[in-house]
């Protein structure tokens, strides 16, 4: 009787035993679960986290290369780069934007789970410093870029300016030198007539009244009748008659008057200056 009395404490004690361990084992498998679980998480956070670092400094590689593009086009007024560099920009922009909130979504998850991990927490802090700081450097770029349209389109303008100061200006001289010319031209402008003596009195350059002398050029006359010349180039005047009479009022010692071989008559002008200081219509008479 005793014997079967032990047999049964024993058997509870084993079973009691067995049923103990069960229960440790359930609680530790439930707990390596877990920790493969939280593992994972951190593991896949990790991934992400590396992989937007990445991002964003890659976006700083792109805002460097803009900047490059921007202070290398020179000072002319390169309209398309200057797009280009813009658009890009707010691509940047766009870009950093989308992982300021992916790390704000991040943080906010690392402060809700149970892995307090400071490591991350400073990493998600300094990436969301350098997204601060390459936002302010687009800010300044596209300010520089603001800048140099404004500077560009006032020194369009200052050229614009020149220019058309240098047309008035070319203008003007051509102007003066074309008035100079012509006045010139007006100063050296001579007349000549050569006709008989009845042709002469026929356009008033002649006139004699009973019993008077001859005026020369005292009353109204055509104009129209005398050749136009220049001074500097008349050094003489040939004609077709064995006479030749010089009415008007030139200086004797300006002037000779030559025979040909037939006995044609030619006024020489000796002194072109002198000849034609006093009047510069010179009357011709020949028979």
């Amino acid at each position: 009787m005793k014997k079967t009395i032990l047999c049964l404490g024993l058997g509870a004690l084993l079973l009691a035993s067995c049923s103990g361990n069960q229960q440790k084992l359930d609680e530790d498998s439930q707990r390596i679960a877990e920790l493969s679980a939280e593992y994972e998480e951190a593991n896949s956070f990790n991934d992400s986290l590396m992989l937007l670092m990445g991002d964003i400094y890659t976006g700083l590689d792109s805002i460097n290369q803009q900047e490059g593009l921007l202070y290398n086009m020179g000072q002319g007024d390169n309209v398309d780069r200057r797009q280009e560099v813009r658009q890009n920009l707010a691509n940047i922009k766009a870009r950093l934007n989308a992982n300021r909130a992916l790390l704000d979504k991040m943080e906010a998850q690392l402060k809700n789970s149970n892995n307090q991990n400071s490591v991350l927490t400073k990493t998600i802090a300094q990436l969301k410093a350098h997204i601060e700081q390459q936002d302010q450097k687009i800010a300044q770029l596209e300010d520089d870029l603001t800048k140099a349209r404004g500077e560009i389109e006032q020194l369009n303008t200052q050229v614009a300016e020149g220019q058309e100061q240098v047309k008035a200006e070319t203008a003007a001289k051509e102007q003066a030198q074309q008035e100079t010319i012509a006045a010139e031209n007006a100063a050296n402008t001579v007349y000549y007539a050569i006709g008989t003596n009845k042709e002469l009195k026929q356009n008033g350059l002649l006139e004699k009244k009973f019993l008077g002398a001859t005026k020369v050029l005292q009353g109204e006359f055509d104009a129209n009748y005398f050749t136009k010349g220049d001074r500097r180039n008349i050094t003489s005047i040939p004609t077709r008659s064995k006479k030749l009479k010089v009415w008007s009022n030139m200086p004797k010692d300006s002037y000779e008057i030559v025979e040909d071989a037939q006995g044609f008559k030619t006024l020489k002008i000796t002194n072109p200056k002198t000849f034609w200081s006093l009047t510069p219509y010179l009357v011709l008479q020949v028979d």
